[in-house]
């Protein structure tokens, strides 16, 4: 079985993350998935982007969670990727959803800057407000985060992000593991499968790599390498 493609914060191989081109040329290449990096604003807003501290992407030395949607709407995001960019903006989650419906799913990941109030509770209105509970699976780092969604719609599928550094597993239930893939054994993938649960292997940039993890068995291959795109899609 070849697995499905998530595109890592849109094709960030060819425009700069986490944007609307970025997204845009996922589809445009047959992504299954689009991973997205979700935040709350000062204001309660939900925001794609996945630094907290806007230095790097926007050249704005401000944390997310001190500004409003509409002032984050005003940066550049794009200019620091290339000249093409240049007045590329910070999307809302709404605006991605709506760009994306019937075109490819979502994998939402919370990301958590310890200023959030509303974010679960937003991000899960926002699902059914645009009707996407069954096109998109909520992931995070943060295992509380994911139990808040689970609690609030026990229906999502939700799973958590797994780091080399921290190799650990929550103590309830989820759908997947989106583990590093130096984590995706065989042997893990055979248990995860043995217990239903589907393994999304992140963030796999190199052709050996990515052959290693059909090998393996892998339900979903993470990546923002083009030569990925190609070779899995041909594969199909």
């Amino acid at each position: 079985m070849v697995p499905q493609i998530t595109a890592h914060r849109g094709y960030s191989q060819l425009a700069p993350e986490n944007t609307i081109p970025a997204f845009e040329l996922a589809i445009e290449h047959q992504a299954d998935f689009i991973e997205l990096d979700v935040q709350e604003t000062k204001d309660h807003g939900l925001v794609v982007i996945h630094d907290s501290h806007l230095l790097r992407l926007a050249g704005c030395d401000r944390n997310l969670w001190n500004l409003t949607t509409s002032e984050l709407a005003n940066l550049d995001v794009g200019q620091w990727f290339g000249e093409a960019f240049k007045h590329t903006r910070i999307p809302s989650l709404a605006s991605v959803m709506d760009l994306a419906k019937d075109r490819v799913n979502l994998n939402l990941e919370l990301k958590i800057h310890g200023h959030e109030q509303k974010l679960v509770s937003q991000v899960v209105e926002l699902i059914h407000e645009k009707n996407w509970q069954q096109n998109c699976v909520v992931s995070s780092l943060d295992f509380d985060i994911l139990r808040q969604v689970r609690t609030l719609d026990p229906g999502l599928t939700i799973g958590p992000v797994i780091p080399p550094a921290r190799p650990e597993y929550p103590d309830f239930e989820v759908d997947f593991y989106s583990l590093h893939f130096t984590l995706a054994t065989p042997e893990r993938v055979k248990r995860a499968h043995a217990e239903g649960k589907a393994i999304h292997a992140w963030t796999v940039n190199q052709p050996d790599d990515m052959q290693r993890m059909i090998e393996h068995g892998v339900d979903n291959i993470i990546t923002d390498q083009s030569a990925v795109f190609q070779d899995l899609n041909a594969l199909k």
